[in-house]
């Protein structure tokens, strides 16, 4: 590639100052001659050297200088090229006064201004929020957070000295918060991955293990340990054994989704676990805190959630998070076998804060039927012995109410002043005041349920799976999944406290009839306790023949259920759905659906049996099973619950065709997972 040489232009001043050069070294030279007075050989050779000297100032300095000058120019190009390049970078460069007004900025402030132009007229103050000196005290190397427009960045500033004025140079990095703030999120993903999850593992039937296998229970319990320490091997967790039966495992909650994923199967696993001749499956019950907080608090929130897994009647897994609480597993049945030394622990610990009461209200839930009214009234006699008021909440024209008191109130037990309304018990209520709830945990469903918030304490007797934590928790709070009916465990408390012959016939036999309801007339979900509360009852002058007039149906309520069960349909080929259609005039009521479910599971390939009522502006759903379907996890999906052969529902607002759709995607859902369960369960057998 060829060039064009830069042609040299002489100025005139360059000529003068080459003269003026000359001259001076002809006068010094005169000047050295006339001093030392030199010979002239030596003059002439001195006068030839500074005409040389003289000539070669002429010739040559002109050369230097214009070099010089293109040197100027050329570090003022390179300068226009800098100033150049910084005003069109991305990083924001701006060049105040003290005072705060800009001198300069470039292109990149421009780009990030509302108005994508200079702010010329501005102050720093108005572009960035931070004064001069906040910019100037600044960090140098970590600088200070600044606002521009809808952007937030770091900023460094140095100060600069123009003549006799200071200017401040505020350079802004082009990394913005924004680039920043994804970084952060990062590092907070990463930290919060890396929480602590702590959880409670308790086998649920060991101490029944020791009593009837005590010979194969060890080689069960090292097949137990193994599986959990396998399972938290695969979360990298670590797992201690801190009593024989239960355990503490603690891991990252990285690993959560990963047993979310898989349904928490170490349940199905430690199920398939054999004990004895009789092959006694092994169950364990988990709780789990996912939650914010320090690690005392993920402990309480662990341990709560293994009471709630208990209360629900073990075999299940319960995730607490910080807004919400899951439920994983419970397919199985509560094991009957149970120790009656809680009994009498709770029986002492009511005693106690009855006895400190002015009063005690008692009730069960809405629409009562005989387990929650019998065991209101025998909750009725504990207080009676303590010397204490009581009065049982339930609403007078109640069927069932008022079916009780037409039997009983003849027979010289005055059952029936024992009930006042809703209202009334308003009215009584006060902050010494002790409620107990019974056959309901879910204060929601209870007959009144603003009565349990006046309070100072109240407690809770229940024999149905716990459906969610208490707002404000009770002071007893006895749950136990594996009694057949509430009215066995107030039979059982009150055989503790009570001196014989206390109850009458008329309250003996209200209980018994509880019992004999929810159990079907003792063919489900009846242990040898259940018997033994029913021959206490007896001993008391419950009669059978008397209690079973409570279950005789009148002809009105025949009809109703012929009329229910003239529309049946048969859903997925194993559930009979019946509706009582709100257009039939006269309708039915609850009773009317408990007894047509409890029919319909008498229909040979009917597995769960499902009755549909709409009463006022609720829909009801009475749910029965014959064994091999769990009905209060399907209608736990419509805010529901119960057991798992007989559970319940109600929901507000909605007709029953819709409530019909409503439970068929309830069984669909259920059905769906319980066949992807067992196809997981066929598919790690053939791996094994």
């Amino acid at each position: 590639m060829n060039s064009k040489k830069r042609k040299s232009v002489i100025k005139p001043w360059q000529l003068i100052a080459c003269a003026v050069v000359a001259v001076v070294l002809l006068v010094c030279y005169s000047l050295v001659v006339a001093k030392l007075h030199l010979g002239a050989l030596r003059v002439g050779a001195v006068t030839i050297a500074a005409y040389l000297v003289a000539v070669a100032a002429i010739l040559f300095i002109p050369r230097i200088i214009p070099g010089s000058a293109r040197g100027r120019e050329d570090r003022a190009g390179l300068t226009r090229t800098v100033l150049d390049g910084i005003d069109k970078a991305d990083a924001v460069m701006i060049l105040c006064r003290n005072d705060g007004s800009v001198v300069w900025c470039n292109e990149g402030l421009a780009a990030v201004m509302p108005d994508g132009k200079k702010p010329y007229g501005k102050t720093v103050l108005e572009i960035t929020g931070a004064t001069v000196d906040e910019l100037r005290e600044a960090p140098s190397q970590s600088g200070i957070g600044v606002e521009i427009g809808d952007s937030y960045f770091i900023a460094s500033s140095y100060v600069v000295r123009n003549g006799r004025a200071d200017l401040l140079v505020t350079a802004v990095p082009a990394m913005r918060m924004k680039e920043l703030a994804g970084e952060l999120e990062l590092f907070r993903t990463q930290i919060e991955e890396s929480d602590l999850v702590v959880a409670y593992i308790f086998i649920d039937n060991l101490t029944e293990m020791i009593q009837y296998e005590s010979e194969s229970f060890r080689p069960a319990t090292t097949k137990i340990d193994e599986y959990l320490r396998e399972w938290a091997a695969e979360v990298k967790g670590i797992i201690k054994e801190f009593e024989r039966d239960r355990y503490l495992l603690v891991f990252e909650k990285r690993y959560l989704p990963k047993y979310i994923d898989r349904k928490f199967d170490v349940l199905d696993r430690i199920r398939d676990i054999r004990v004895g001749e009789e092959k006694l499956p092994v169950t364990v019950s988990v709780g789990i805190a996912s939650v914010t907080g320090q690690f005392s608090e993920k402990e309480r929130a662990a341990r709560a959630a293994i009471d709630m897994a208990l209360g629900r009647g073990g075999d299940q897994v319960v995730l607490k998070l910080d807004d919400s609480t899951e439920y994983f597993g419970g397919r199985s049945r509560a094991s009957l076998k149970r120790s009656g030394v809680r009994s009498r622990v709770v029986s002492n610990e009511l005693l106690m804060h009855i006895s400190r009461s002015s009063g005690v209200l008692i009730m069960g839930h809405k629409y009562p039927d005989y387990d929650s009214i019998g065991a209101c009234v025998g909750l009725s006699k504990i207080v009676e012995f303590c010397g204490v008021e009581a009065h049982i909440v339930a609403d007078p024209e109640d069927v069932n109410v008022k079916r009780c008191r037409e039997i009983y109130d003849g027979v010289g037990d005055g059952v029936g002043k024992l009930f006042i309304s809703p209202a009334r018990a308003q009215d009584s209520v006060r902050t010494d005041t002790f409620v107990i709830l019974t056959d309901v945990n879910n204060i929601a469903i209870s007959e009144a349920p603003d009565l349990v918030s006046v309070p100072k304490c109240y407690a809770v007797i229940d024999h149905h799976r716990k459906h969610s934590e208490f707002e404000r928790e009770p002071v007893v709070e006895y749950i136990e999944t594996k009694s057949s009916s509430a009215c066995e465990l107030v039979a059982e408390m009150m055989e503790q406290v009570l001196p014989s012959g206390f109850i009458g016939a008329g309250e003996a036999g209200l209980m018994l009839a509880g019992i004999i309801l929810d159990t079907k007339k003792f063919t489900r979900s009846t242990g040898s306790r259940t018997f033994g509360a029913a021959l206490y009852l007896h001993d008391n002058g419950a009669m059978p023949e008397t209690v079973q007039e409570l279950f005789k149906t009148g002809l009105d309520s025949f009809v109703k259920e012929a009329r229910f069960l003239s529309g049946v349909r048969i859903y997925r080929q194993c559930a009979a759905i019946a509706v009582c259609g709100e257009s039939d005039g006269e309708g039915g009521d609850k009773i009317t659906a408990s007894k047509v479910a409890d029919s319909l599971i008498g229909v040979r390939g009917v597995k769960a049996a499902f009755a549909i009522v709409r009463l006022g502006d609720t829909v009801h759903i009475s749910a029965r099973s014959s064994g091999e379907i769990n009905v209060q996890l399907i209608l736990e999906r419509l805010r529901g619950g119960g057991h798992f052969d007989t559970a319940g529902t109600q929901l507000r607002g909605v007709g029953t065709e819709e409530a019909e759709e409503m439970l068929k995607a309830a069984i669909d859902d259920y059905l769906d997972g319980e066949a992807a369960a067992q196809e997981k369960t066929k598919g790690d057998g053939r791996e094994q």
